[in-house]
């Protein structure tokens, strides 16, 4: 499984995008809790909950 760091501009760790190897992307914030799932064969991004929210990779606006 490949983990990204995601960082403020003070370079503190927000997050993390975990790619699994389906592709699918589990995007946590810096306490383990997941924010949301980006998943390539539907190019759809969803919320914790499962919603769709996007369309196309929206995983790093959401961290926030």
């Amino acid at each position: 499984m490949e983990k990204q760091i995601l960082k403020d501009v003070a370079n503190n760790i927000i997050g993390y995008i975990e790619t699994q190897p389906d592709g699918i992307q589990v995007l946590k914030n810096a306490h383990g809790k997941i924010k949301g799932y980006y998943e390539p064969a539907g190019d759809h991004t969803r919320d914790e909950n499962y919603n769709i929210v996007a369309k196309g990779n929206s995983l790093r606006t959401m961290i926030c």
